[in-house]
């Protein structure tokens, strides 16, 4: 084909038609330059299906991830919830005098309250697959972007608040293994840990529920363990359904 083109040049300044030399140039520069846009174009199709491609990949990678971060933020909220339960349940119990009491009840609630603390704990692979190789340019939603963007600092601001919900459980726990007889309350539970077979010390007394700073902690407890789930898990469950929603009305 360039053969061709070069012999009809040449045709055309042999027999000094320069005018249609002239013209049968510039229709060969404007042909080759329709050739380069077209083969741009089809490079660009190309490229941008193979973002297409690794978008549809990724946004069912992270579909996985976020709906089982989401079945995994409820398991934590009922414990949470079933902390705060088990705490005003406790409650009734403290004061100056000690209202009549089963030991194993109380024991019961204590394990119901300090054995178990709230933590967060989501799978994150896909997202810091995104952040780390800089495919994050490859998701089309912006709110979607932003969102993983955020994604991290969001999880720092409810682990901190996990602490300070931890801290004042710990606090708590402090008076019982002061005052109290461990050794019994596991024997009393059947902690499956240990057997810790029965006491020789005399029934817990539980004398911790008639100090006024351990209500104080109690109570400091509940309140931090609300707002843990008001301020905190509430919202990020409803950023998590809606991380899902957005990534939803994007798979094909």
């Amino acid at each position: 084909m360039i053969k061709l083109f070069k012999n009809i040049r040449k045709k055309f300044l042999k027999e000094g038609k320069t005018s249609a030399y002239l013209k049968y140039a510039i229709g060969e520069i404007v042909l080759v330059v329709i050739g380069i846009l077209i083969a741009l174009q089809i490079n660009n199709w190309n490229e941008q299906r193979k973002d297409n491609l690794v978008e549809q990949q990724l946004l069912k990678a992270l579909l996985i991830e976020f709906r089982t971060n989401l079945n995994v933020l409820d398991d934590v909220m009922a414990l949470n919830d079933s902390n705060i339960k088990n705490s005003i349940l406790l409650g009734q119990y403290t004061g100056p005098s000690l209202p009549k009491y089963d030991e194993k009840e109380i024991s019961q609630l204590l394990v119901g309250i300090f054995k178990i603390e709230p933590r967060f704990s989501p799978t994150q692979g896909t997202v810091q697959e995104i952040i780390n190789s800089g495919k994050l340019s490859v998701l089309k939603d912006s709110k979607l972007r932003e969102a993983l963007s955020d994604w991290q600092s969001t999880l720092e601001k409810v682990k901190r608040q996990e602490d300070y919900v931890v801290e004042r459980r710990d606090l708590g726990h402090e008076f019982f293994l002061r005052e109290g007889n461990f050794r019994r309350h596991l024997n009393l539970i059947k902690d499956p840990l240990l057997n810790a077979k029965p006491s020789r010390f005399p029934n817990n007394d539980f004398k911790f529920l008639e100090n006024e700073e351990f209500e104080s902690q109690l109570y400091l407890f509940i309140v931090a363990s609300e707002n843990l789930k008001q301020s905190y898990y509430l919202p990020l469950r409803s950023k998590i359904e809606e991380i899902i929603n957005s990534i939803e009305s994007q798979i094909n």
